[in-house]
């Protein structure tokens, strides 16, 4: 049996060689953890927790352990989430990425948009024990005109979809789904499933004016789905056991997503425009279980505006109304050069939520609206053996707790 001890003979890493603990086979090894604090949702207690099989038991089983781990009094949580973002379906700097995303303990990433034949050649970098998990909506639902075909189509002049498409026509279908009508909905949903997405994303802009920008070329891109049509596309991904995620611009798109019974809101509205959300819509989310992934960051986009500090307070009295109404927040930062990590840093320093809601926020929050299905972002019974060890307890200085880390165990598998 190996011991291995930690934190005693160097304070930031492992007592153990890197060659050693290359040697363990990790879809084999029964662990035991000894002497760790343990995050239990709201404080740490000390527990000897037990892997088998890449799988958590809280209670010792009979058989020998292929290795015992002392954790040395340090403290246990589960890893965070991305809960949005777009930047895993280019190769370029792609191994770059992914080991950004690993070593600030970032295991999950929830991919808001993806073309199917672009990312397909990539799948083999995810979902596996020592790397990254993703979930994937692949082609956004919009209207005509809407957003993101005026990205696909500036892409396409850039040459990043070479040898896939060669003109915007070739991209719907790929890259989105134009849905303007019930007719469009019905003819196109089985397609929309062949791609075999884990997820619907639909995409609301501006609906307050839908009918103004409609049929106006001087809005290209900045519009979206027919708002009416939102309740009918939901029933329809629900009925196929698929959770439906709603680009938002607005408070009023905002509002027409929770009462369409959305799951979640991928943006909080008003980043850009400064307007309150409705408290009434707020009560709604919290009461339905529509999750709100936050995006805050993307404000700073506009640090050379005149009116920064204005939408900058704006962000921060539209997630206190989330806060004080109890809607479910989770981390994701739609920055294609960053990640969670960049929009944590964001949210702690407009001091609005406590250590312990932040930490629950990025460990809990966005790793379940990331993957819903599976049982991670809890350190139960029966859940996968996904954690990090910290050196200190975040509940008292979480601003810095990605440089914490002194050990990433996924799935059971110890990552270098």
């Amino acid at each position: 049996m190996k011991h291995l001890l930690l934190g005693l003979f160097l304070v930031t890493q492992l007592s153990i060689s890197q060659q050693n603990i290359a040697k363990l086979n990790p879809n084999s090894l029964r662990i035991e953890l000894t002497n760790g604090l343990w995050f239990n949702g709201n404080t740490f207690v000390k527990r000897t927790v037990w892997v088998k099989d890449g799988i958590l038991s809280f209670s010792k089983e009979n058989t020998q352990n292929d290795t015992v781990i002392d954790l040395t009094g340090k403290y246990v949580i589960p890893p965070f989430a991305e809960a949005h973002n777009h930047n895993l379906e280019s190769d370029y700097e792609l191994e770059k990425r992914i080991s950004a995303y690993l070593d600030n303990g970032v295991f999950y990433v929830k991919h808001l948009s993806s073309i199917k034949k672009r990312i397909d050649p990539l799948m083999h970098h995810y979902n596996r024990p020592n790397g990254i998990d993703v979930s994937l909506a692949h082609a956004p639902l919009t209207g005509t005109g809407g957003h993101p075909v005026a990205l696909r189509k500036r892409f396409l002049g850039y040459g990043h979809f070479d040898g896939l498409f060669n003109t915007i026509e070739e991209i719907e279908s790929h890259g989105y789904f134009i849905i303007d009508n019930a007719d469009d909905l019905n003819r196109k949903w089985n397609q929309v499933l062949s791609f075999q997405p884990d997820f619907i994303k639909i995409n609301l802009l501006y609906s307050e004016e839908y009918q103004k920008r409609k049929n106006d070329t001087a809005y290209f891109g900045k519009k979206g789905l027919d708002p009416d049509l939102v309740p009918a596309i939901v029933a329809k991904a629900h009925k196929n056991n698929l959770r439906v995620s709603a680009h938002v611009a607005t408070a009023h798109d905002f509002h027409v997503a929770v009462t369409g019974e959305v799951d979640e809101i991928a943006h909080l509205p008003e980043i850009h425009n400064g307007k309150p959300i409705a408290l009434e819509d707020a009560q709604l989310a919290a009461q339905k279980g529509v999750v709100v992934t936050t995006t805050a960051s993307l404000v700073t986009k506009n640090k050379k505006k005149p009116n920064y500090d204005q939408l900058l307070n704006n962000v921060r009295s539209n997630l206190e109304i989330l806060k004080e109404t109890v809607v479910t927040i989770a981390i994701g930062s739609d920055m294609y050069s960053d990640s969670s990590v960049g929009e944590f840093q964001l949210l702690h320093s407009l001091n609005l939520f406590s250590n312990l809601e932040l930490l629950k926020m990025w460990c809990e929050n966005s790793a379940t609206t990331t993957l819903p299905h599976r049982k991670i972002a809890l350190l139960k019974e029966g859940y996968e053996a996904s954690f990090l060890v910290l050196d200190k307890n975040p509940l008292e200085d979480i601003k810095e707790i990605n440089k914490l880390i002194i050990l990433k165990i996924k799935q059971g598998t110890i990552l270098d």
